[in-house]
This record gives structure tokens, C-alpha cells and sequence, in this order.
């Protein structure tokens, strides 16, 4: 019988939109009617996730952010874990940036800090007209190093985009060669995404359950990407969506529809429910 329900968010939980679909939550609201806790686990900020937990009624939940990085629990508020980036692995990843003009933005605590406005952060700066001021996230436009150097170890992770897939796998590259004590990973074929090493999905997941006690083998968890290839390995039945990338597929024990196509509710229906959402 499975206890635990992990699931990433971006092309996995949301559609095409950065929406959840009605059938998606009617699905999740069973699946937590059922007993089972529902985690959502996302490389995302913190205050990006809560959004989505607010939406769906997982405020008494626990949620894992920034791949990894935090392990929050919502019904206290407090952090089961916070691991940040080394301030002099940061500073070289920064420099490395600034020498091949590649974007960047990396997250502070609860705040996103960014070369320039564009990508994720332009994205999250037209959000931020939607929504209530206490689910605003701070955007701060900064580029010097003096500003990381602050942050004291508490960063928790980079993230580096550009159209050109070649220039990020570049600088991908150029990071892994001169950057010690990191783990890198991709959030989309564009979207490098850079952690302390050990961080990653998986490892949080496990944390997650230890401090739920329960075990892997009650766990299911569902993705599509590479930064979610360690959690798909981990959990009992590991889920890939249809639109996942191959390998993921590869380790996956199960392989349902698209996130445009609701793969999550069919996941959900197939495993926990036993029967069609009606939505």
C-alpha cells in the first residue's frame, strides 16, 4: 500500500500554462481523502511551490524546493532542511557566467536575485501582478559579486538559460571542470540548474520519509526531467510522464500520459484510486 505521492510540477503537475487542470486536482484531493500525504517536489523557489500547495489544499504538507536544496514543512513552517551552496563555489559560478554572458539568476532564502530581468525571473516578475502580496516572490536585479559573497553560504542553488543548448552545456561543462563540491543537473534541455553536491530530489525524498516514517517502497513519485532521474530511482514505483526524457523512461517502472494529457490523475487513478476521476 503507498503512503507518499511525490510529484514534480513543471511539464509533470502543469500544463502548458503553468496551470494545474481540474482533473489533476480532483485526483490529488481523492489521493489525500485516501491518507496518502501528497509532496510536491520541484526545482522551483520555495515561495513557487507554496503557491502550488496553497492551490491544491497541501498546506499541512511537507514540500521539497530548489531541487533539493529545502525541505519545508508547511504545517509548521519551519525547515526540515536548508543546504546552500559554498559562497566560493558560488563566486566561480558567477564569474564563469559573466565570462561567457550567459544568464543567470540564483536563489537567497526566499528571494531571487538576477544578472537581468529575462527567462525565469521576467517570467516570475509578470507573475508577481497575479498574485497576493504574501505570495510574492522578491525579485532583486544584481549582478555584482560583492552581493553573493552576503548571502553567506545560504544559496541555494543557480539556475543558467539561454536558447543556445550548446553555450549552456558549454558553460555546463566549463562549471563541472572548475567548480568543486556542486551537483549539476537540467530542469529543461536549456534551464542548468547548480546545487552544493548531494543535493537532489532523491536525497530529499528520503528525508522526507524518515521524517514521515515511511518507507521508499510505500513511495511513488512522478517526473519528467533529469533533475528528477535520482527520485524516480528511488521510490518504490517511479513514474515517467510521456513527454519524459528517454532515460527517465529507461529506470521508470511505469510510463503514463503527457502532462498535457492529465498523466498525473491517470497515474493517480491507475495506482491509488482504482477508478476514473470523474472532473
Amino acid at each position: 500500500m503507498y503512503k507518499l505521492l511525490a510529484i514534480d510540477l513543471d511539464m509533470t503537475l502543469l500544463d502548458r500554462e503553468k496551470k494545474i487542470s481540474q482533473k489533476n486536482k480532483v485526483a490529488i484531493k481523492l489521493a489525500k481523502q485516501k491518507g496518502l500525504h501528497v509532496v510536491l517536489c520541484s526545482g522551483r523557489i520555495l515561495k513557487g511551490v507554496m503557491h502550488f500547495a496553497k492551490v491544491l489544499g497541501l498546506s499541512d504538507e511537507v514540500v521539497v524546493a530548489c531541487n533539493g536544496a529545502i525541505v519545508r514543512d508547511l504545517k509548521t513552517n519551519k525547515d526540515v532542511y536548508y543546504i546552500g551552496l559554498d559562497n566560493d563555489s558560488s563566486i566561480e559560478i558567477a564569474k564563469i557566467c559573466k565570462a561567457n554572458n550567459i544568464y543567470y539568476h540564483y536563489y537567497y532564502k526566499d528571494i531571487m536575485i538576477t544578472q537581468r530581468l529575462d527567462y525565469s525571473s521576467r517570467f516570475y516578475y509578470e507573475k508577481n501582478k497575479e498574485l497576493p502580496d504574501d505570495e510574492k516572490i522578491e525579485i532583486i536585479v544584481d549582478d555584482s559579486l560583492e552581493t553573493i559573497k552576503s548571502c553567506e553560504n545560504l544559496i541555494t542553488k543557480f539556475v543558467i538559460i539561454d536558447k543556445d543548448i550548446e553555450k549552456v552545456d558549454y558553460v555546463r561543462k566549463q562549471i563541472q571542470e572548475n567548480v568543486y563540491n556542486i551537483e549539476t543537473t537540467k530542469s529543461d534541455v536549456n534551464i542548468l540548474e547548480i546545487m552544493k553536491k548531494g543535493v537532489n530530489k532523491r536525497n530529499a525524498l528520503e528525508c522526507v520519509c524518515s521524517y514521515l516514517k515511511i518507507d521508499k517502497k510505500e513511495v511513488i513519485a512522478i517526473g519528467d526531467n533529469e533533475n528528477d532521474l535520482e527520485m524516480i530511482g528511488f521510490a518504490g514505483l517511479g513514474i515517467a510522464m510521456e513527454n519524459a526524457i528517454d532515460s527517465l523512461k529507461e529506470i521508470a517502472d511505469y510510463i503514463t500520459d503527457s502532462y498535457e494529457n492529465d498523466g498525473v490523475a491517470k497515474a493517480i487513478e491507475k495506482f491509488v484510486l482504482g477508478e476514473m476521476v470523474n472532473a
